[in-house]
């Protein structure tokens, strides 16, 4: 994409979320969703405290709780209650917010794509993901998921421009780190993903610069992580008088939730509860992607460099799409995995998995097929994926509780 067609597309996605907040705080807009309900009550609520306060929010009686929120780091709290001081709605503040997230996240996804794909195809890239049936369940909501793709999304893209630009490489840790404070131990599917992009761009590296800048911000995350948990844990203390990490340890690791259970039996059985998901949430392209992988352990190219087909140190459109297309879906494979080990399980854990998928079916199926690449081509303008946000959120307001739901079938 060109400079123009970047600032273009940048001012539409600006454009679609002043007309989106603005929407959402008209309408007084709430979802019937527990889960959003409670982050923007929290987040409206910790508002009205000192800002000092803020790194220690309560559950303040909903969900029927009582006493200190520890489920989470306060990341996810703490843009609403700054906007709500601003003067927006409270209660809308965590929506007109978490759009945002999601508006991040689809430029984003462009502009990733857009380095490894023509333009035309980074743009469908940009209007696919907003119509999987997991973007459907989520259109509205006031959730940590599009705040943690987002993240992971700055850090991937940062990690691509890191090759050949070392300031980018604080965009990479910016990324882990506002991860880190919105889903806490989540956060370690940031260094997993940008390793495997890496690696999936290697032949095509800059040779001056190898990106040796990228991997050492990789390995300055657990560093990071270190540092933003020891300076979030002692300014808690402050406030509070208590330790934070205690209580968190005890959210996430129970001892009860897993005593007397069969590590290998939990495992395989979550791992295909969670593949039932990926197939829904991300279709349909998850059934390309699934194709399309197939295709290529049949050809041996199981590493992004061992296509016959293609001289692995030619950088052409079709190499990078094929490179791009082997990273999201190993990359998939092993976020699926590596949550599949967890005691507890949930559709939203994995939610980056699900657009991940879509990208590695969506990708190689606008090159192979020729009547989609041409519908792309008819469609391309850098604005259309903002547009078509506004438009889906406007159905979603104007039709709330009126349409089927995407929601998966409950076990």
């Amino acid at each position: 994409m060109t400079r123009h067609q970047v600032r273009t597309a940048a001012a539409a996605w600006a454009a679609a979320w002043i007309l989106t907040a603005a929407l959402i705080a008209a309408v007084r807009y709430e979802s019937r969703d527990p889960d959003s309900q409670l982050y923007a009550g929290i987040s409206a609520r910790l508002a009205t405290e000192p800002a000092l306060q803020w790194i220690a929010p309560q559950w303040w009686g909903f969900w029927n709780s009582e006493g200190p929120y520890c489920e989470h780091p306060v990341g996810m709290f703490v843009v609403p209650a700054a906007l709500a001081r601003l003067g927006y709605p409270p209660l809308q503040a965590a929506y007109a917010v978490n759009a945002l997230y999601q508006i991040l996240s689809f430029a984003l996804a462009t502009w990733i794509a857009a380095a490894v794909a023509t333009r035309s195809e980074a743009t469908a890239i940009g209007s696919i993901l907003q119509l999987l049936p997991i973007a459907f369940v989520f259109r509205i909501r006031a959730n940590q998921e599009y705040a943690v793709l987002a993240g992971l999304l700055f850090a991937l893209y940062s990690t691509e421009r890191a090759r050949t630009s070392a300031v980018w490489s604080l965009g990479m840790l910016a990324g882990f780190s506002a991860v880190l404070l919105v889903k806490g131990v989540f956060a370690i599917m940031v260094p997993i993903v940008c390793v495997l992009w890496l690696v999936s761009r290697i032949p095509a590296a800059a040779p001056r610069f190898e990106s040796r800048i990228a991997w050492a911000a990789i390995a300055a995350m657990p560093v990071a992580a270190v540092v933003i948990a020891w300076g979030y844990e002692s300014a808690y203390v402050a406030v509070t008088g208590r330790s934070f990490l205690e209580i968190y340890q005890t959210r996430q690791l129970p001892e009860a939730a897993i005593a007397g259970e069969s590590p290998a039996i939990r495992t395989i059985y979550t791992a295909t509860w969670y593949l039932t998901r990926v197939i829904w949430y991300a279709f349909p392209w998850s059934l390309f992607a699934a194709g399309f992988a197939a295709m290529s352990l049949r050809e041996g190219a199981w590493l992004p460099w061992s296509s016959a087909s293609v001289p692995p140190a030619r950088d052409n459109d079709a190499e990078s799409g094929r490179r791009a297309a082997w990273f999201a879906f190993v990359a998939a494979v092993l976020l699926t995995a590596a949550f599949s080990l967890a005691h507890r399980k949930a559709d939203r854990y994995i939610f980056p998995v699900y657009f991940l998928i879509a990208a590695a079916g969506a990708g190689p199926s606008l090159r192979r097929f020729p009547r989609l690449a041409r519908l792309a081509s008819r469609v391309d303008r850098p604005w259309l994926p903002a547009a078509l946000y506004v438009g889906l959120v406007i159905l979603t307001i104007a039709s709330y509780g009126k349409l089927p739901r995407f929601t998966f079938w409950r076990t």
